[in-house]
């Protein structure tokens, strides 16, 4: 497909800008940027598009999530700060986004903290210290456990070991 007369070009971006306030973002930045080779330019792309899916996964990570007041109560504790407690000493995983801590929801079976859990954050911790990159590598389905997460995996009989030998070969 040809690109277009510059006049074709310029009206489809506009368009674009009108239904497409990241479109319209990205643009705005890139007309502020000083006049340079276009290899120059791939610097800023490129950070734009981490910001983009550093963005992303960060709201995946609080759609599957439980704020500090459902786990206190789910766990029955009197305080949030009980809930946080165990977040500082390093017993539950955590991110606060906005007013808000959020829980990665698979630290959790049957009403209170899965049973294992001690164990997956200390293999989880030789890798990251990231709470969005912990729930990614927990939530992310893997082909090598038939098609589930290790989270899931991990519920499993039939799974369990293999999920254990991918948590325990995250590089260190």
């Amino acid at each position: 497909m040809a690109p277009g007369t510059f006049a074709e070009v310029l009206a489809r971006a506009e368009a674009r800008a009108r239904v497409d306030p990241q479109f319209a973002g990205l643009l705005d930045r890139l007309v502020g940027l000083p006049t340079v080779p276009a290899g120059e330019l791939e610097r800023p792309a490129a950070a734009d598009i981490s910001r983009r899916r550093h963005r992303e996964a960060v709201e995946e990570f609080r759609a599957a999530a439980l704020a500090t007041s459902a786990v206190q109560e789910m766990l029955g504790l009197r305080t949030p700060q009980a809930v946080h407690r165990m977040r500082s000493r390093g017993r539950l995983i955590g991110m606060p986004i906005g007013n808000h801590t959020w829980f990665p929801a698979w630290q959790f079976s049957g009403g209170t903290v899965r049973p294992d859990l001690g164990r997956v954050l200390e293999l989880l911790g030789r890798f990251t210290s990231d709470p969005v990159a912990a729930d990614r590598i927990m939530r992310v389905v893997r082909d090598d456990l038939g098609g589930v997460s290790i989270a899931t995996a991990l519920d499993r009989p039939d799974g369990s070991a293999r999920a254990w030998n991918a948590l325990a070969e995250l590089p260190a």
